[in-house]
Parts: structure tokens; C-alpha cells; sequence
């Protein structure tokens, strides 16, 4: 990941206010359903402007600490300047050992874990996040399913030639601006892979309803 996100962070997060994010309501719903606990800690790993804490202060049943950590200092200054009651942190996402273990209930990567390079980079990321959770607790990931149906013809000329992998799984550089951004399409096959490698427990791992994303519940 040698590209400089702050290049682009405002162009992103502008792109980004008025989306809607069904697969995050998906995964409170899963958390309300879930959840005994009224206060819990959460982790949002390069969520890319500050989404799911939006979402999260729309409910009313659970008191929670909520710490954002993204690589794009400009996004974070944003972050503080509108949610002045929560934490936010410059930090690379190869550098989760920064933080203290076993310290967080859920961990959420919202179209983040995509941009990982990789398979050995990914694995490292999920081992490092593992021993983050605090016993028995879950992570949350959505990652852009470029070859769905809905997203196959709109994406098949930003292909990077020749990168299929072993899992059938591409990459893909995308155009932000005046600026080309890294994209791994996974495959559910994938997945289950480096899940399983990081002794994580799958959950759900599946294609999303609306084709636009794969969704993940691990722990």
C-alpha cells in the first residue's frame, strides 16, 4: 500500500455522504440480535469517512467506545471536527500491534481489507486484529465484489492483467479523481481461506443480498 491516501481522502469521502450502506444495517441488526452487553468496544479499521460511527449513533441500546484508526491524516482531522466526543488515530493498518490486546468487542473493516496487496500482507492484518478482540467476540468486514453481476461490466476494463491467483480472486486499479486505486475482487474461496489460516471461525461469509459487496462475521 505505497500510495498516499491523503491524495484523494476528500475527493473519496465526498463520494461517499450519501451512499446508502445496507450491509451496515445488516450488521447492527446482527449486533441487536446478538449483544447482551450495553457497553462495548469497537473498533473501525480505515472505514474511509467515519460511515458506520454515523450508524451507531442512530442507536440507543448500547453505550460504546468507538476508536477509528485510518493511514489519511486529513480524514482523521475531519473525523474530530465532527464527532469531537470520540477517538481517532493515524495508524497504518499493518501497525494494529500498536494497539493493546484483547482490548475491543468488535472489530469492523468497511471496505477496507480490499486494498491489502497480498495474501501474506491479509494474513498478517487478520492475525494482528485477532489478538485485538477481547475473548470470544467478532469482526465484521465487507469487501467490493468487483465480478458480481452488478459490478462486472462496469469494472472489466479496470482488470490488472494477470493477477488471478490461486483462489481465482483479481485485482484491480480504479480511478479516483486524477488517481488510480488498488482493489483485491475476492472470492468467497478466498476468504474462507485466510479466515481459517488465522484460526478465525466463520460466521457468514457470503455474496451480500444487493451483489455489491461479500460480507463477513468472523471471531
Amino acid at each position: 500500500m505505497s500510495v498516499d491516501y491523503n491524495n484523494f481522502s476528500n475527493t473519496f469521502s465526498n463520494s461517499r455522504i450519501n451512499m446508502k450502506w445496507e450491509e451496515i444495517d445488516y450488521f447492527i441488526k446482527y449486533l441487536k440480535d446478538n449483544i447482551k452487553d450495553k457497553k462495548i468496544d469497537i473498533l473501525d479499521v480505515w472505514c474511509g469517512n467515519w460511515r458506520l460511527l454515523d450508524h451507531l449513533n442512530k442507536q440507543d441500546i448500547w453505550e460504546f467506545y468507538y476508536l477509528w484508526i485510518d493511514s489519511s491524516s486529513w480524514l482523521i482531522d475531519e473525523a474530530k471536527k465532527i464527532h469531537t466526543d470520540n477517538e481517532f488515530k493515524v495508524l497504518n493498518m499493518f501497525n494494529l500491534e500498536q494497539l493493546k490486546w484483547e482490548t475491543f468487542n468488535y472489530l469492523f473493516f468497511i471496505a477496507s481489507f480490499h486494498h491489502l496487496e497480498s495474501i501474506e500482507d491479509r494474513l498478517k492484518v487478520l492475525i494482528q486484529a485477532k489478538k485485538l478482540l477481547k475473548p470470544n467476540w467478532a469482526i465484521f468486514m465487507t469487501n467490493w465484489a468487483l465480478e458480481s453481476n452488478l459490478n462486472l461490466e462496469k469494472y472489466k476494463d479496470s482488470v490488472i492483467k494477470n493477477s488471478t491467483n490461486q483462489y481465482q480472486s483479481k485485482d484491480f486499479k480504479i480511478k479516483i479523481g486524477r488517481f488510480d486505486r488498488f482493489y483485491h475482487s475476492f472470492s468467497i474461496e478466498e476468504l474462507d481461506y485466510l479466515f481459517k489460516e488465522a484460526w478465525l471461525e466463520i460466521i457468514e461469509n457470503k455474496l451480500f443480498l444487493n451483489q455489491r459487496n461479500i460480507i463477513s462475521i468472523v471471531r
